[in-house]
This record gives C-alpha cells, sequence and structure tokens, in this order.
C-alpha cells in the first residue's frame, strides 16, 4: 500500500509525537490526513460556504456523516452526496456500487430511512470500448445495490465528454426521512461508551482513502476497491433503524475504515480498541489491516454499556457479526492494541488537525477569446444538437434501475427536470442534481452560480421551493495553480447564489486528483444536489394545441453551449443573473400552483431546441415563430443560447403568464403551439425529425 504522506507532513508528524512514528501509525495519520478525508486543500474555501438557517438541524460540523432539515410536522430530510470516482476508473461495477452502499450508510447513520437515490455519471464518449465498457459496469453496480436494498434510484444524470475518458466520475446522492427528535449523531461528547462494531473486516478497500485522494498510477489498483453486498447492507440499513433509540452515536465505515471512523466519532476524546475482538472475513489479517481496510456494510456505534446485549441481539436474528471492539475514553488518545501490545497510540488533537494547504493560484488569462461565428444551416445545427450524446434518451440506463420501490416516487425519471416523491407530512419533495464542466472550463465563477440557479430552475419545474442543497467539487490536481484556481472560482459562485436564495448547504465532498493518463485533468466538475418542498403534486402532460410560452430574457451568450462544443467557440460567455432566475422560477411555481401549466421546462443544455426536443420526443410537433424571441438578435442564440433565467411553458392561459410576468419584472412571450407530427416548425421551414426521434430512442442500446 502506498502512503500519500509528503516529507512535509512526515517532519511534523515526528515532531508532534517527539518520536518515530510506527509503520501501523503512519498508516493511521495517512487515512485520517488523506484529501478524502481530511479536506486539509480545500477546507479554508469550503468556510466560505452558508450552511446555517432557520431549519438547518444539523449541517456541515463535527465530522457528522450527513445533513439535516427540517421540513415541518416533525419530520427533517437528511442528505449527503458522495462520489467513487476511482474505484469506478479500476473496477466499474463494485466501484459504483459500493459508492451506493456508502451513501445508504450515511443516511442511515442519522436515524434516517432512505427513501431516494440520485446517480450523476460523467464518462468519456462511448466511441471508444473502454467508455463503453465503463458504463455498463457503472449502471449495472448501481441497479444491483439499489434495487437488491430497495431504496429508488429517482433521477439523476448522464452525459459524456473525452476529458473524463480514464477518469469517469460517478457521483451518487442520498436522502432519507426521520423524526426530527429521532436524528442520531455520529459524534459521542462523554466518554464511558462501548465501541460496537456489526459487520466482518476482510482484505478489500485496503488503502482506499490514500487511494481517492492521488493520481491513478496505472499500477494494479484493484485491492483498494471495495466489494458491494447489498443483502448484507439490507441488515445494515434495517438492524440501525431498529436499534437507532438504543445507541449514541453512529459512524459508517467508509474511506479510511476503523482508523477514520473511531477517530471522527470520538471526535478529541479518545478511544482504546481490541483489534482481537474485530469480526473477519479472513484469517490472518495484519493488524495494520485491519485498522485501515473499507470493507464495506460495516457499521460502528456508541453503545451505553446497558444496552450493548440488545443491540447485539437485533444482529443475531440475522446471524450478522456483532461484537463490542472497545470503548471511548476520556483521554484524548486513540490506541489500536493486538494480542494485548499496543499497536497504535496517538493523539487525537494530531489525527484530526492535519496541516491546511492553500496552493499557489493562477487565473486564465482574461483576455477574451474571439472566434469568428459559424456558418451553419439551421436545418444542420438542429439535427446536430438533438442527436448529440447529452441529449440523447437515457431509459437504458434507468430502466435499469427500480425507481418506483416505496411507492412514494411521483413523477418518474424522464418525465421532468426533477424527481419528485410523497412525503409522510403530505408534502412532495423534489430532488435533482446539476453540473456544466463546458461552461466551468471556461469560467468556474460563473458556473459556480449557473449550476446553483439551474438546480433551483429545475425544482421549480415541478411547483417546489428550493430549500437546502449539497456540494460535490470536482477538480484535477489542487498543486497546479490554474486547477486550484478553478476550484477556488467554483467555491466563491456557489456561494454567492446559495447566500442569494438564501438555501444552506448542508454537506459536501471534494474529489481531487481527477486526472487522464496524459495528466490533464478533468474538465472542473462542481455538481449541486438541491432539495425542495412542494404542498401540491404534479404531474406533467403534453397535448396537441397548447400555447408555448417562453419566460425570461433570451441574451446573445453563446460561448460553453453545446451548440458551440459541437461547432465551434464563439461570441460572450452566459452570465448567471441570479434575480431573473428567481423571478422566473416564482412565475412557474405560481402557475402550477395556480393550475395553468402542463408541463415546464427550463431551458439549458442545448437552448430552446434542446428545451423544445423534450416535447418533440414525446410524440408532437412544436411550431415557433423567432420573431417573438424578442431579446435576442443572432438566430443561432435565439435557438441555442444557454443563458440562464428561462423556462418553456406549456399552457391554455397563457395571458395568466404575460401579465405575471409584468407584475413579477420579467417578460413571458408566446412563442409557438404543441401541434401533430414529429418535427418542428421555425417560421416558414418545417424540419421532420423522425429519424433523430429514433436515435434518440435507441442511441444507448445501439452503442451499448
Amino acid at each position: 500500500m502506498t502512503i500519500s504522506l509528503s516529507s512535509y507532513e512526515l517532519e511534523l508528524i515526528k515532531k508532534e509525537l517527539k518520536r518515530e512514528p510506527k509503520e501501523e501509525e503512519l498508516k493511521v495519520i495517512d487515512a485520517l490526513w488523506s484529501e478524502h478525508c481530511s479536506y486539509k486543500s480545500s477546507k479554508v474555501f469550503l468556510r466560505s460556504l452558508p450552511s446555517e438557517g432557520p431549519n438547518v438541524v444539523m449541517g456541515i460540523e463535527d465530522w457528522q456523516d450527513a445533513g439535516a432539515v427540517d421540513i415541518g410536522d416533525g419530520y427533517a430530510i437528511v442528505m449527503k452526496v458522495e462520489s467513487h470516482n476511482h474505484p469506478s476508473a479500476i473496477d466499474p461495477f463494485n466501484g459504483a456500487a459500493t459508492g451506493v452502499g456508502g451513501i445508504i450508510r450515511d443516511i442511515i447513520s442519522k436515524g434516517a430511512r432512505p427513501i431516494a437515490l440520485l446517480d450523476m455519471i460523467r464518462v468519456g464518449s462511448l466511441r471508444h470500448e473502454r467508455n463503453r465498457w465503463l458504463l455498463k459496469g457503472i449502471i449495472s453496480g448501481i441497479g444491483f445495490y439499489g434495487n437488491s436494498i430497495g431504496v429508488p434510484v429517482v433521477g439523476g444524470e448522464l452525459s459524456f465528454d473525452d476529458s473524463y475518458t480514464d477518469n469517469p466520475l460517478v457521483d451518487v446522492a442520498c436522502v432519507g426521512i426521520v423524526r426530527k427528535d429521532k436524528i442520531i449523531p455520529s459524534v459521542v461528547k462523554k466518554p464511558g461508551l462501548k465501541l460496537v462494531l456489526a459487520g466482518l473486516t476482510g482484505i478489500d478497500g485496503l488503502g482506499g482513502a490514500s487511494f481517492a485522494s492521488r493520481k491513478l498510477s496505472g499500477e494494479d489498483e484493484i485491492g483498494a476497491v471495495q466489494i458491494a453486498d447489498p443483502f448484507a447492507g439490507k441488515i445494515i440499513l434495517d438492524v440501525t433503524l431498529e436499534i437507532a433509540d438504543k445507541v449514541e452515536a453512529i459512524k459508517d465505515l467508509g474511506g479510511g475504515g476503523l482508523a477514520v471512523a473511531v477517530t471522527e466519532m470520538a471526535n478529541g476524546l479518545g478511544a482504546i480498541v481490541n483489534l482481537d475482538k474485530v469480526p473477519l472475513r479472513v484469517k490472518g489479517m495484519k493488524p495494520e489491516d485491519i485498522i485501515i481496510s473499507e470493507t464495506q456494510e460495516r457499521m460502528l456505534y456508541a453503545v451505553k454499556d446497558e444496552n450493548v446485549k440488545e443491540v447485539c441481539k437485533a444482529f443475531e436474528y440475522y446471524e450478522y457479526p456483532c461484537a463490542v471492539i472497545g470503548e471511548i475514553i476520556e483521554e484524548p488518545k486513540i490506541k489500536f492494541l493486538y494480542e494485548g501490545k499496543e499497536v497504535v497510540s496517538l493523539p487525537s488533537s494530531l489525527l484530526l488537525s492535519p496541516p491546511i494547504y492553500v496552493w499557489d493560484i493562477k487565473e486564465e488569462d482574461e483576455e477574451q477569446k474571439i472566434n469568428e461565428k459559424p456558418n451553419v444551416r439551421i436545418e444542420d445545427a438542429i439535427r446536430n444538437i438533438v442527436t448529440s450524446e447529452d441529449l440523447v434518451n437515457k431509459e437504458w440506463a434507468y430502466s435499469q434501475f427500480d425507481y418506483e420501490v416505496g411507492t412514494s416516487t411521483v413523477i418518474k425519471p424522464g418525465e421532468a427536470d426533477s424527481a419528485l416523491l410523497l412525503l409522510p407530512n403530505g408534502k412532495f419533495l423534489a430532488i435533482k442534481g446539476d453540473a456544466n464542466p463546458d461552461l466551468c472550463v471556461e469560467d468556474s465563477y460563473e458556473c459556480g452560480k449557473a449550476i446553483f440557479a439551474e438546480a433551483y430552475r429545475n425544482l421549480a419545474t415541478v411547483g417546489a421551493r428550493g430549500i437546502a442543497a449539497v456540494d460535490h467539487l470536482q477538480f484535477g490536481d489542487p498543486k497546479k495553480p490554474k486547477v486550484y484556481a478553478k476550484f477556488v472560482e467554483a467555491i466563491r459562485g456557489i456561494s454567492e447564489a446559495a447566500r442569494f436564495f438564501n438555501i444552506p448547504i448542508v454537506g459536501g465532498k471534494v474529489s481531487f486528483y481527477n486526472e487522464n493518463s496524459k495528466g490533464e485533468p478533468i474538465k472542473p466538475t462542481p455538481l449541486i444536489v438541491m432539495v425542495g418542498l412542494s404542498d401540491k403534486p404534479f404531474r406533467p402532460s403534453i397535448e396537441e394545441g397548447l400555447d408555448i410560452v417562453l419566460i425570461g430574457i433570451t441574451r446573445d451568450e453563446m460561448r460553453a453551449s453545446l451548440f458551440t462544443k459541437i461547432f465551434g467557440q464563439y461570441g460572450k460567455l452566459p452570465k448567471a443573473r441570479l434575480s431573473e432566475d428567481l423571478i422566473s422560477s416564482e412565475i412557474v411555481i405560481q402557475g402550477i400552483h395556480e393550475g395553468k401549466i402542463t408541463y415546464a421546462k427550463d431551458i439549458s443544455k442545448g437552448g430552446l431546441i434542446g428545451a423544445l426536443w423534450s416535447i418533440i420526443t414525446k410524440g408532437y410537433s412544436v411550431s415557433i415563430s423567432t420573431d417573438a424571441i424578442i431579446t435576442a438578435e443572432d438566430i443561432y442564440s435565439k435557438l441555442f443560447s444557454e443563458n440562464g433565467g428561462r423556462f418553456i411553458v406549456l399552457t391554455n392561459d397563457s395571458q395568466f403568464f404575460t401579465r405575471l410576468a409584468e407584475k413579477k419584472g420579467t417578460i413571458a412571450r408566446v412563442i409557438g403551439k404543441v401541434t401533430k407530427g414529429s418535427g418542428i416548425y421555425i417560421d416558414s421551414d418545417y424540419y421532420d425529425l423522425s429519424k433523430e426521434i429514433d436515435i434518440y430512442n435507441n442511441y444507448l442500446e445501439a452503442r451499448l
């Protein structure tokens, strides 16, 4: 196993300990100080994110495994986002499956029942065989775990870019529901509690946290990937929820294994762990391997002495291993014993206080890149846009997931811009994840604002207002000044948007060292997962004769769009105008709640054509007048600009929107109608898109 500690860090450790650390101790410190666990290169800037609010029950604090937000009537939702990028690049099936398992355990560690999963997947173009292999394995792994454990995958993203060819991104988010007064912490506040471990420890996932905190070496790293067992995961889920009121704290054994779980749970206190008591899957494991193994389907509980028997009895029913392996002590030291000898003895303060880094920052030259506008026929542009990999039908992927288990799914994958679920208190929860790497590579500050605003708009399309978010920030090597600058600017944009919308960020993750085999970083890919609430169910529907109303201002801002990705960059970069996103979202929400909208879609990938394509692929034609789009001059901008703050809605009461828009401070115009057929009328020209619809419906199956 490779240790990622630098020579500077090794000197710090020796100075603090006043002695040479043992090899086992270095492995423990390596896990705690890894980027994956410590955020040592990101923590300074993460502190700028707003994490407090009147509804926040649990935010970014004290090593909590997930954030929680009050949704009224005595309930809270718990949410978290994680990635398994490096493991999925090595073993896509187990990498993705264990990502799902890990995020589910994060949710149940709060005493919450998981009710929904989202998966956001990015791979290189399917022209390449390895990318096809990766995607098939990733989708199979997600479906295998989610379907087996009974948590619906209700939505997500699937997009393609060659920068992810060697380094796919596999993000998984999970939301759970819990009574607000039943939330369990992940940390303890007093000594004397017993440490109870459920599950077997094996030799898979050795050094996984360290592995996730450096570049992929190209060597045999399969041993760092955990193996998924969803049936064991289901036992962990059911029993943890059963015994939640009998334990004082719960900690998932994820990155860093026992080393991280025990240290973070102690939270500045100390712990003694007897490694001889740890139930093993493999005989003869070395003590250091027991400490840092990341075998899945394990959970650590802090339990009062009088409750230990009852806790383990619940696992005995399933013949699932459960053992007291140690206890929380007052002395602030983490100690691991093996065969009566002290293998590790380290101060909690050392383990929980890694060095904090701020690397060199070098922003891109601000000189505006000027390119000539490409000369592309509108027909060719439309046909290329609607058949791009990003816009094809994703049913091949989500059909492999059970998205209706639990019977609370109101809007299924592919039906709208956001998932919608019925909650126990009668309210409806909307969930969506958004990223825009093409914009981020151009301007990560504008991108940070834009993806937050897009997530807010996506929730509005089903009648919900955003209430909380988590982020995942995925970049290349932070020691490269231009990469680090993108990271810092993305946080600045996200923070600004979160404060504008008054939406707290209650958790998140940072993933660095995402690079291809040539050492080139992935496109910067910050991701926002947002949840929102609505009092009313909304089921989208489309029918012939409805007016198409465009809400918001279309601008001549073409750079970083799908159009310019295909035909060449030109024009201005889209700027996030958050007040326009808020105003237009409020109009859509009001329209849904007053029954004036049958279908709503925000304008983003592919511009207006991309939004209209979602109608055409459901068996209709649309006719639009470009003269009605009065705020842009360039025909390409009218059809393909991806600037924010805009929606199309289908309605039989268009005056409601034109009048409301005037009152709210924006514009709404009828730009066309839904008609019969399988194409699009633009002014006097008609384009039959039957062939493109066939490609849309069959692309992924044909490729895979």
